[in-house]
């Protein structure tokens, strides 16, 4: 069973990365908000995690209009960073079989988000990461939330989509120490007439009361109020609230709140207190197993079917058939060999296998058959 074990609330910005120049009381307000980031880390270190969940979003890197989920959970165990905004490039590790177990505890659970394999991660995740991983590592498990592109999904939805997080964190055995992260805002204006504004009013109003557990109450304002009032950036408030509602947080610990005028964001550092006893229920063994990992092998059958040279390659047995696919031996031979059975067996999709197949002009049902791989229902 899971525990969370630790959870904070943060800003970021790709300008965190740089201490501010020339103004000596807005190199003080940084220098406040780099050792409240450095307490935190260590807070987080003393938690000995064996995940950190991180909540967060993207501008515009990862996903656009083309293809936009709402909620997605990162699955695979590995997720490189884009290291863009002047934050350092940066790639992190995941538990295995851990996003997957979460994905469908979710979607079981009537939040129908999207799995994101290899999920790459933006500055909101990066910038955070870098300050609270200093000079060590611990796996990551990347939870995205879109807060960039409407249509956003309601502050209360997001505090309900932490509950059940939660709760599925709780019921899954792979890592069995949790830590959360919520970050993005506080207010600031990205890309529009109003940037380098940053509303103390507003972040002292929401620091007041998150801090006090007031999430429900904050969870029932008026989104596209939030907006106007502080900025784009300010929607990323939703990420706070998932964050508190994946923990149980009974309130927050106020650790810095400064408005750093060259990162143009107020940003706000919290560490959340949580309730004792967050242990939960096992999920069923077929959620939480973590299985053979072949995105690799996945992603190269997707690319078949639609790629003639792909196909042409395999065909005359080429040298350089796989280049480019980080596929290991095994995955190699079946695929020479057109071991449809194996792929299967393997737990390869059979959709894919069907599309390879059918490119090829081979009988895959014949092929399990041969394997003794019969139907397991009908006539």
């Amino acid at each position: 069973m899971g525990e969370i074990v630790w959870a904070a609330a943060t800003a970021h910005t790709g300008a965190m990365m740089r201490a501010p120049k020339g103004d000596p009381d807005d190199l003080a307000r940084a220098d406040r908000v780099f050792q409240a980031f450095s307490a935190l880390s260590a807070s987080l270190k003393e938690a000995r995690p064996d995940v950190l969940v991180v909540v967060a979003t993207d501008h515009f890197l990862t996903f656009d209009q083309a293809a936009l989920p709402v909620f997605a959970i990162g699955t695979g165990a590995a997720f490189p960073g884009h290291g863009e905004f002047g934050v350092p490039r940066r790639d992190y590790t995941g538990v295995a079989g851990l996003g997957e177990a979460v994905h469908a505890g979710m979607v079981a659970a009537g939040f129908d988000a999207a799995g994101a394999r290899g999920l790459p991660l933006d500055h909101s995740f990066s910038c955070p990461l870098q300050l609270l991983l200093a000079g060590w590592d611990a796996p990551v498990l990347p939870v995205y939330v879109n807060c960039t592109i409407e249509p956003l999904p309601r502050l209360d939805r997001c505090l309900a989509f932490g509950r059940v997080l939660g709760d599925v964190l709780r019921a899954q055995d792979l890592a069995p120490r949790v830590a959360v992260l919520g970050t993005g805002g506080l207010s600031h204006w990205v890309g529009m007439p109003e940037t380098g504004h940053i509303n103390r009013d507003f972040d002292r109003r929401f620091l007041e009361g998150f801090a006090a557990g007031r999430f429900d109450e904050i969870a029932g304002w008026d989104a596209a109020e939030v907006v106007r009032s502080a900025g784009n950036g300010a929607a990323e408030i939703r990420n706070w609230l998932l964050a508190a509602g994946t923990a149980r947080a009974t309130g927050a610990r106020v650790a810095a709140y400064e408005p750093v005028q060259a990162w143009v964001t107020g940003i706000g550092v919290t560490e959340l207190l949580l309730p004792p006893g967050q242990a939960g229920e096992t999920l069923p063994a077929q959620a939480a197993g973590a299985g053979r990992d072949r995105n690799a092998l996945e992603r190269y059958l997707f690319r078949f079917d639609k790629e003639p040279a792909l196909q042409e390659a395999l065909k005359a047995g080429a040298e350089h058939a796989f280049d480019g696919h980080a596929l290991d031996d095994e995955e190699r031979r079946a695929l020479r060999e057109r071991d449809l059975a194996t792929l299967y067996e393997w737990g390869v999709h059979p959709l894919l296998i069907r599309n390879f197949a059918g490119t090829l002009g081979l009988p895959y049902v014949q092929a399990y058959h041969d394997r003794g791989l019969l139907p397991r229902h009908g006539n």
